[in-house]
């Protein structure tokens, strides 16, 4: 019984102990350098990804990147009920990110992420559930971003 408790005493303190902690903690250590900003698309995504990830303009005399980011945001309805009112919406938030070094794509790729949710009755309670769906989405695809930039 008591080299179990040890054991477990063990356990726990090396756990707690082996200085761990998450990779992207440090947003501000991105191995990136953006010499010229161009977004296109929908402005709030564009402005919400750039303040979640810390993009900013910076060149340290270091290699730097032209950023490019094109978003967009597509509500649909998805389903509809008997009457032919919507029932199920489905809202789809995509981001194309590229990083381009004098006219040559460095890194490319599209972030897309979704989320369908059944209708509200109360309009102005749909519409707030809507930007809330919308800002967990772009969250999302920020973090999907500086794990891509960072690889």
């Amino acid at each position: 019984m008591k080299t179990k408790k040890f054991t477990l005493l063990f356990i726990f303190i090396f756990l707690t102990n082996c200085g761990y902690q998450p990779i992207y903690l440090q947003k501000d250590s991105l191995k990136i350098f953006i010499n010229e900003i161009d977004l296109e698309g929908d402005k709030k995504i564009n402005r919400k990804i750039m303040e979640l990830t810390n993009l900013k303009k910076k060149n340290n005399g270091k290699p730097s990147y032209n950023l490019k980011l094109i978003s967009n945001k597509n509500i649909e309805i998805v389903a509809k009920d008997k009457f032919g009112n919507a029932s199920i919406y489905k809202t789809t938030v995509t981001v194309i990110f590229s990083l381009e070094d004098q006219n040559e794509i460095f890194k490319q790729k599209t972030f897309s992420s979704n989320f369908s949710y059944n209708d509200i009755i109360n309009s102005f309670e749909l519409s707030e559930y809507q930007k809330t769906i919308e800002n967990n989405l772009i969250n999302k695809i920020a973090e999907e971003i500086l794990i891509f930039i960072n690889a």
